[in-house]
């Protein structure tokens, strides 16, 4: 693996929410609006098998030249050409772990591609040493790679990019600067800020198809968020905003497809 330097984007000031991302659990005490509560065994019940039918293909690596070896998971039918989702980590985390529980519901819409941060993080997992620039080398390094093992299955434009914590400040970094290969996004735990000072949104957010944000009510970051969906949508995007109750900063594992599914399914809608 390349040793890549840290650079600082000082103009930034970014203030990247770090820490080992774990999932975190359903909150307990929501029903659907309107209908009867089931017994919690069965609603449990009903959810374990829900998520277990959603079976998936193993994950599979994928060299990237200069870079960690990214993972990915296939669509789970067809031979025809689909989007990708890529997937950014918060700092910390084991990609592999994350990757896994992203493509219980990303799968059913295309490929899942995991990039993995370029440096080893100190408290483990792995990191993107707050390096926008090398991290979308990486970025598209490792999405080249997945073209040319499959030719024209994969999509080259349009996808989604997905960044979660330091994911979602690379995120939206890349996101306004590249919008023919990523114009939807679902950035989780957004900040206004990631946008930088630079012109990127305002010159391209014609470009940008759509956007879903994601931040947990409990996050501590809900206000930064609310700021960037204002930001987004002054600027013409299409974003929609969700601040689910009982959540804090981290993927809910335990339920992807109810969290994410329905987000997905808005951002890959033609529009």
């Amino acid at each position: 693996m390349a040793v890549v330097s840290r650079k600082t984007v000082a103009s930034w000031g970014l203030a990247v929410m770090g820490g080992l991302v774990v999932s975190g659990s359903l909150p307990t005490g929501r029903v659907a609006q309107g209908a009867p509560a089931a017994p919690a065994s069965l609603q449990s019940a009903a959810l374990a098998k829900k998520e277990a039918l959603a079976s998936v293909h193993g994950a599979q690596q994928i060299e990237n030249a200069g870079f960690p070896d990214a993972i990915y998971y296939k669509p789970r039918a067809g031979k025809a050409m689909k989007p990708v989702f890529v997937y950014m980590h918060g700092r910390g985390s084991e990609p592999a772990e994350h990757c896994r529980a992203w493509a219980k519901v990303v799968t059913e819409f295309g490929w899942l591609l995991c990039v993995v941060g370029q440096q080893p993080y100190e408290k483990g997992g792995r990191w993107w040493a707050s390096d926008p620039i090398t991290s979308q080398k990486n970025v598209m390094g490792a999405l080249n790679s997945l073209r040319k093992k499959y030719g024209r299955r994969v999509q080259l434009y349009g996808n989604v990019l997905i960044g979660f914590s330091e994911g979602a400040v690379m995120a939206q970094y890349i996101g306004p600067r590249d919008p023919k290969t990523f114009n939807r996004w679902l950035i989780l735990s957004a900040y206004d800020r990631y946008f930088g000072d630079a012109n990127a949104l305002k010159e391209n957010a014609k470009k940008v198809k759509r956007v879903y944000l994601w931040t947990g009510e409990l996050d501590g970051g809900v206000p930064e968020t609310k700021k960037a969906f204002e930001r987004l949508r002054s600027e013409g995007v299409e974003v929609k905003l969700n601040v689910p109750k009982g959540f804090e900063h981290k993927i809910p594992h335990e339920t992807m497809g109810q969290n994410f599914r329905k987000a997905l399914r808005w951002l890959v809608t033609p529009k």
